[in-house]
């Protein structure tokens, strides 16, 4: 694991990063699990989708998958309402020499930030020399007992997919429209652009 705040690496136990309303877990792999909805197609870095509506239920967040070789940064914007977020985690998982590392993550959204019929765009990458294999996303549903869970967040995914034991290092917890507002782009051509980053560095 790479933590962008000391700028050290270790090794340890697999974790999950809940950090401005959205979890996040890094562990190895080279494809994006089969319940991914929507994917990319190989070496893409962008990807458009527009929300399913559903009668009965509301959305409230989006799963992401992302499959690197190095760090990278996850754009999520609707372009319905205008909202764009980017996100680097602080912690990052760094995959072996010739190897790729699965990102999973769930974001969490409140108030109705994300409706059936709005157009999403999803894309990945940042300034540096990144190869994306390939990733997708997912519509979260809230539950319904009459109903069932239309489809899962990423920890409940997750426990499907490995029986290792899984501990969270939480910084900032919540819904990720709260969590942005600290992170707003000054500048006035820029509303509703935000860049969820805790390293001060990389928002300089």
């Amino acid at each position: 694991m790479l933590n962008y705040l000391t700028g050290s690496t270790r090794k340890g136990p697999l974790q999950g990063l809940d950090e401005c309303g959205i979890f996040s877990i890094f562990l190895p792999g080279s494809e994006v699990p089969d319940w991914f909805c929507y994917k990319s197609s190989m070496g893409d870095s962008e990807l458009s989708i527009t929300i399913p509506p559903h009668r009965n239920l509301k959305i409230r967040g989006l799963n992401a998958c992302v499959v690197y070789a190095q760090g990278t940064i996850l754009h999520i914007s609707n372009e319905t309402k205008g909202l764009k977020r980017a996100y680097m985690p602080v912690t990052i998982g760094l995959p072996k020499e010739k190897e790729h590392m699965l990102w999973l993550s769930h974001w969490r959204f409140a108030n109705d930030e994300l409706e059936g019929g709005d157009e999403i765009r999803v894309s990945v990458g940042n300034e540096f020399d990144v190869f994306i294999e390939e990733f997708g996303i997912q519509v979260v549903y809230e539950q319904n007992n009459n109903e069932g869970t239309v489809t899962e967040d990423i920890t409940t995914m997750f426990q499907h997919e490995t029986t290792t034991p899984l501990s969270q290092n939480q910084l900032v917890a919540g819904d990720v429209s709260a969590s942005a507002s600290r992170f707003h782009k000054n500048n006035k051509n820029k509303v509703g652009e935000y860049f969820i980053c805790n390293d001060r560095w990389f928002r300089r």
